[in-house]
Parts: C-alpha cells; structure tokens; sequence
C-alpha cells in the first residue's frame, strides 16, 4: 500500500493511524513546488542561479539525493533575516519529509511519485458520475452508488456481485 501526501503533518499522522504499513510518498510535484520557493529565497527568484539550482536539485530528488539538496541549501543561507528565514522554512520541509523522498527507489519498486493518477482515478470515478448537472446525492446513496462503479471499473463486478448476492440470501435466511 502506498500514501501519497502533499507534506502536511496533519497528512502524515493521518497515514500512521489509519495505514501504519503503507509505504508513504511525498508527491514528487509538492516536493518540486518547495524546491522552486527554497531557490528563490536562497538565490533570487527568477535570478539564473536559482533556476539553474532548481533544475539540478530536481534531478537529485529523482535520484534518492535529498541530501545533497539539504546539505547545499544550508551551505548557502543568506544572512538577510527575511530570505534567510524563508529558506531555513523549506530546508525543515525537506528534512522532515526526507525518508518520503526516496523517489528513485520508489520509481524502481513500481510505485507512483505524483498524484496525478489517484486525482485522475477520482475525477473518473467521482467526478463522472456523482457531480454531473441535476444531481443530488445523500451520503449513503453516494457511498452505494461508488462501491458498484468501484467494482465496475476495476473489473471485480462480478466477485462483488456474487458477495452482495451471498450476504443478502444469508440475511434473509436469519430472518
């Protein structure tokens, strides 16, 4: 099982409660969002130093290098109070989520680094056929109608249907 998050602590905690096995993952594009504002801070946004510090620290996340980033960052803090500040903000987001940033080795082991795909599975899942024109939906009739689709899409209809069937004779069965 896999958890992706965007870095929020709150996000985390969430993912140890309620998934303690799950494999956690620091979305890769949240990762290269803090790596633009720790440039910036330290170098100048938009100055050519930064951009290039930012193209060669997103190739170093991609290759289990977090460190090296880290380790750079800190090498160059300014000594303006603001900037400086700035950037030790985004070198503490770094180093809190370092073990969720291993995104060479996760690549390798099949597993996704964005969440691209879980937000693309939601808008088809969800989207598609809960938030169309006209539609109200309860609770409970959303959660029914998203368990079938669910089992339509991932092809399980079948299984789930033949559990459904199973479940409902046994309750009539105790009744």
């Amino acid at each position: 099982m896999v958890f992706l998050g965007d870095g929020a602590v709150w996000v985390w905690k969430l993912a140890r409660i309620n998934f303690p096995n799950a494999v956690c993952i620091l979305d890769y594009y949240h990762a290269c969002e803090h790596l633009s504002l720790l440039s910036a801070a330290l170098y100048g946004e938009g100055s050519k130093l930064a951009k290039r510090r930012f193209r060669q620290w997103r190739k170093a996340l991609l290759n289990d290098n977090i460190t090296q980033v880290i380790d750079q960052a800190k090498t160059d803090l300014p000594t303006q109070t603001q900037p400086r500040n700035l950037a030790k903000k985004q070198i503490a987001y770094f180093e809190r989520n370092r073990a969720r940033m291993l995104y060479q080795t996760f690549r390798q082991a099949g597993y996704f680094i964005g969440s691209g795909v879980v937000e693309a599975g939601c808008k088809t899942v969800v989207g598609q056929r809960l938030k169309q024109s006209g539609m109200l939906w309860s609770r409970q009739g959303a959660g029914h109608l998203l368990t079938v689709r669910c089992a339509l899409l991932s092809r399980w209809f079948d299984d789930f249907w033949k559990h459904h069937s199973r479940a409902a004779q046994q309750m009539a069965f105790a009744a």
